[in-house]
């Protein structure tokens, strides 16, 4: 990428020609490739000053104006997805994950279910740190990035063929893609595809107008975009081979095979430093795996489960969502509806599928190419990181369009270049070059596209943007953005106005704000602290006894609390009213729970001040026991897991009514329990109290 690269000298007029490497080669490189009178004056500058200039030029370009509309409309249709979604699942993960350390290298660097993001990482970081849980913000920065993407495609499009109308197909094609909403609506999703997507429009840009002027800028521009994806998305380790694949099969002149030789000839630095880039991102994913404790990143895949996820992918999802579909998407999960085509859906999606396909061959020699492209990243970008990630669970995985979003770029991308040739082309067959065995029939020139064919190309697209804004609008049915963003409402107003004497306890957040299998870090401890000031959020992080107990109910309120009578729970023998004890020690048999959402709940009744001692396991926590002359209760955080729970108190002051254990819930939602426990017997009807009676 140095200015001496053979890349930065030669002829730069238009329809100038470079030497070959060699005879047999028999093609030519052309510079600043030839354009006709209709590709001038598009947005294709040479710096964003000159863009701009030229945008202003063309500001009353029909095509240009039509193509601004395109993208207008499928921005609101966007917007009007994420008006209906709002944060959900691992949103409030990394909210919590930048709301307990600081802007450290291993806060930036640690892998998160297998992804490698420190840029994401950093977004969300100052998300937290100015707005925490707003919505507006995050989805609207997103927003912006998608939009600039589809903006760039544009550029990227105008930049390869020239000005002409039948870009407006492939820009429809990829500014509606239903594939690329899921993960836009998604705001942890988001985070690694849409960079990601905009990574590659870029690189591609910068690739082509570096390719073809030699300027070493461009080069720089394209290098920059490949790290900033890595910033962003594990799947940029395959973005340099994309942009090679892509130059050899339509950049350079000859058969495959001689275009790498040629590539290699003159652009050697500019695809070493590519490949350098690819290696060392490799060598850094693979030392913070093995930093990590090998529950995330990379698995071995099991065969019945990565073979229904590729099915799923490549076989339903991708064409589905490729070509407007699903129109019904299903199942609904909490992050919104996934993919599984009723089956005359797919059946048509392949079938417009392979039209497009036999056409583009039957017309142009050299579309083959771009299907191959398409296939390959389908294969190397899409499916293996996502079988190495998530073969090893099972295949429903695949019905997740988000794996596959960023194919909807590449299948537009590839759509052009199936039936249009890039400037290369076309003026390779301006200066006559026979080496390529040109076809004039249906070669690598333009095809000539009659009223007729123009006509029923736009009635295409105009189905397809039809039934890709249908797709969209039933997705957005599927969320559920604003009982979510009540949730947050209510948690917020809450926190604002704590008692100053509760006790703030974990209860786990409800599944449709965080799925169960995320195990603890679905507390609300843990996922709603980053609305409270300081003090409250360590009130929740670090909870002390209490004579008052708050947990969050699952509209985000924090209310009262109370243990459960059924499992864990002792009370007093009937004929007695207090718990039998040796001495004030009472212990009992439990099931084992653990954490922090874990209380000892003790009722009692007192005539002055005392103190409990809590014992789990090898824990011990000492509380104070308020006088309570009519009977009071105290609740113990404790955190060990062990299956025996002690007391101790003072006999003589002390009447212990109550023993529990375990997590608390709203007390509202106990108030139909029944059947209260005996002493000396768990809330279940199982385990022994031991005290006075001789148990040990």
């Amino acid at each position: 990428m140095s200015p001496d690269s053979p890349s930065a000298r030669g002829p730069q007029d238009d329809g100038a020609v470079e030497a070959p490497p060699s005879e047999e080669d028999g093609g030519t490189r052309v510079r600043g490739a030839v354009e006709g009178p209709e590709d001038r004056g598009g947005p294709a500058g040479a710096s964003p000053r000159e863009m701009l200039a030229s945008l202003w030029r063309s500001r009353n370009d029909r095509l240009l104006l039509t193509a601004l509309a395109i993208v207008a409309v499928a921005v609101a249709l966007k917007a009007y997805v994420l008006s209906a979604s709002s944060f959900v699942e691992d949103d409030y993960l990394f909210f919590a994950a930048a709301n307990t350390g600081g802007l450290t290298p291993e806060y930036l660097l640690d892998l998160h279910k297998g992804h490698f993001m420190p840029g994401a990482m950093f977004l969300v970081y100052l998300q937290n740190a100015f707005l925490p849980y707003h919505w507006g913000t995050a989805a609207g920065t997103m927003l912006v990035l998608q939009t600039v993407a589809i903006l760039a495609f544009l550029r990227l499009l105008w930049e390869l063929f020239g000005r002409r109308w039948a870009l407006l197909i492939p820009l429809t094609v990829y500014a509606s893609a239903p594939l690329t909403i899921p993960v836009l609506g998604w705001w942890a999703a988001a985070l690694n595809a849409v960079p990601f997507q905009l990574a590659i429009v870029l690189a591609l840009l910068w690739t082509v107008r570096h390719l073809r002027t030699g300027v070493t800028m461009y080069a720089w521009w394209a290098a920059g975009a490949v790290v900033f994806g890595m910033l962003f998305s594990v799947k940029a380790l395959f973005l340099p081979p994309l942009l090679f694949a892509f130059a050899v099969a339509f950049l350079y002149p000859g058969g495959l095979a001689r275009s790498a030789r040629y590539a290699f000839w003159l652009d050697r630095r500019y695809w070493l430093g590519m490949a350098a880039l690819s290696l060392g991102y490799l060598a850094l994913y693979l030392l913070r795996q093995r930093a990590g404790d090998g529950s995330e990143g990379a698995s071995v895949p099991v065969w019945e489960a990565a073979s229904g996820l590729i099915r799923r992918m490549v076989v339903e999802v991708f064409p589905t969502g490729a070509l407007g579909g699903p129109y019904v998407w299903r199942p609904i999960t909490p992050t919104g509806g996934l993919v599984d085509p009723l089956g005359p859906v797919l059946i048509g999606a392949w079938i417009v599928f392979v039209a497009i396909v036999v056409a583009s061959l039957l017309l142009r020699r050299r579309a083959w190419r771009a299907w191959a492209l398409l296939a390959g990243h389908l294969v190397f970008v899409d499916v293996v990181p996502t079988v190495i990630a998530r073969g090893h669970m099972y295949g429903e995985v695949g019905a997740d369009p988000r794996y596959v979003a960023d194919a909807a770029l590449v299948f537009a991308l590839v759509l052009a270049l199936a039936f249009l040739p890039v400037k290369e082309e076309r003026a390779r067959e301006h200066v006559g070059n026979a080496g390529e065995g040109h076809d004039r029939r249906r070669g690598t020139g333009r095809v000539r596209v009659g009223r007729v064919a123009g006509a029923a190309a736009l009635v295409v697209t105009l189905v397809y943007a039809g039934s890709a804004a249908y797709s969209t609008h039933a997705y957005a049915q599927t969320l559920n953005g604003e009982r979510l963003r009540t949730y947050l409402a209510n948690a917020r107003a809450s926190l604002a106005e704590v008692p100053d004497d509760a006790g703030l306890y974990s209860r786990a957040v409800p599944t449709d704000v965080v799925l169960e299998w995320n195990g603890q870090r679905r507390l609300s401890s843990y996922v709603l602290a980053p609305l409270a000031d300081d003090a409250v959020a360590e009130r929740m992080y670090a909870p002390e006894p209490a004579t008052e107990a708050y947990v969050f109910d699952d509209e985000g309120l924090l209310v009262e609390a109370a243990p459960t009578s059924r499992v864990n729970a002792f009370v007093p023998a009937e004929d007695s009213d207090c718990m039998d004890g040796w001495d004030g020690l009472m212990s009992w048999s439990v099931w084992e729970f653990g954490g922090i959402d874990q209380v000892a709940t003790i009722g009692y009744t007192s005539e002055e001040d005392s103190e409990v001692g809590v014992l789990v396991g090898d824990e011990e926590v000492r509380a104070d026991l308020p006088a309570a002359p009519d009977g009071g209760y105290v609740y113990v955080p404790i955190e060990a897991r062990d299956t025996t729970f002690a007391l101790f108190t003072d006999a003589e002051t002390t009447c212990v009514t109550w023993a529990s254990l375990g997590p608390l819930s709203p007390a509202a939602d106990l108030e139909d329990e029944e059947d209260a426990p005996r002493e000396g017997v768990e809330g279940d009807g199982s385990g022994e109290a031991e005290g006075s009676d001789g148990k040990d």
